[in-house]
């Protein structure tokens, strides 16, 4: 974990910033009670932010503790005491429930706020420089300790070690990805399969009842046809492509129209026959319904 030192180093926080905080304290404590109510006005623009303050008192400990905050980073000093009560802020807002998001678009609009206020207070452009930069090193370092505890919390919720969770991962991946590979053997086999079923129908049509083959090859020529876009898509998944649903619910419908030809010819009763007629019709609404999900994604 990293210290308070670290941080320091990488924000490049050095002697001159802790000269500029002092400056900086004199120019922005006296507006923060303005911060304060603005920040306030900000946080009720949005339901989510604003359902943190149900009444006057939580507002009121929103202002004292925004205050103390501002306080807390512009007067230092950078040491481990600072680091652990900025830590306590953001353990603070993991435990209400507040995302980061809030957090990170909260300390861009009092960025803003300080930045307006430090450029319209010193006209020195090489003194204003300088403590802008503090400014923007003071924001974040404080930004970055609060947001560790977003990090520490989504760590706890590994149930494993890292590794072992990643292990575990990958092998998973890879036997799905074995999975789909056995899945397209057997689109292949079958599709060898109906091949063979369509030519026994061709050769049934011109040696037995030529009406009764040619619906029947007609059929299985469909179930071949949706049996190839079906291996399509397989290997346009293994290779990264969307999973397609809709490909399936042709499939069923194609077989279920190549049903409805043979038992046309077999003589079923109206009863079985309704039934085939009515699972055709279902399976219609469901690819009707599949296809306008896919056509607006």
């Amino acid at each position: 974990m990293k210290t308070m030192k670290d941080i320091r180093k990488s924000y490049r926080f050095v002697g001159s910033d802790e000269e500029n905080l002092p400056k900086l304290a004199e120019i922005l404590l006296p507006v923060s009670d303005q911060l304060s109510l603005e920040f306030y006005d900000f946080l009720m623009e949005d339901p989510r932010t604003a359902s943190y303050f149900p009444n006057t008192e939580a507002a009121k400990q929103r202002h004292t503790t925004l205050k103390a905050w501002f306080r807390l980073i512009l007067t230092g000093p950078y040491d481990s005491r600072l680091m652990i009560r900025l830590e306590r802020i953001g353990q603070v807002h993991v435990k209400i429930g507040l995302e980061g998001h809030y957090v990170n678009a909260s300390m861009t609009f009092i960025r803003t706020f300080c930045m307006r206020h430090v450029i319209s207070s010193v006209p020195d452009r090489y003194e204003r420089e300088h403590l802008l930069e503090t400014l923007n090193k003071v924001l974040d370092i404080s930004l970055d300790v609060m947001t560790s505890s977003y990090r520490e919390a989504e760590l706890k919720k590994v149930f494993l070690s890292y590794r072992v969770e990643s292990a575990l991962v990958q092998w998973s991946e890879r036997f799905m990805h074995g999975l789909n590979l056995i899945l397209t053997i057997g689109l292949l086999i079958m599709a060898v399969g109906l091949a063979s079923l369509f030519t026994h129908d061709v050769i049934f049509a011109f040696t037995g009842e030529l009406e009764k083959g040619v619906i029947k090859a007609l059929g299985s020529l469909l179930i071949l046809w949706m049996l190839i876009e079906l291996l399509h898509t397989e290997v346009r998944h293994l290779r990264g492509g969307k999973f397609r649903v809709r490909v399936f619910v042709e499939l069923a419908l194609v077989a279920f129209i190549r049903k409805i030809f043979v038992a046309s010819f077999d003589k079923q009763d109206p009863i079985t026959f309704a039934l085939l007629l009515g699972a055709l019709f279902t399976l219609g609404l469901v690819f009707f319904l599949v296809g306008r999900t896919d056509d607006r994604a």
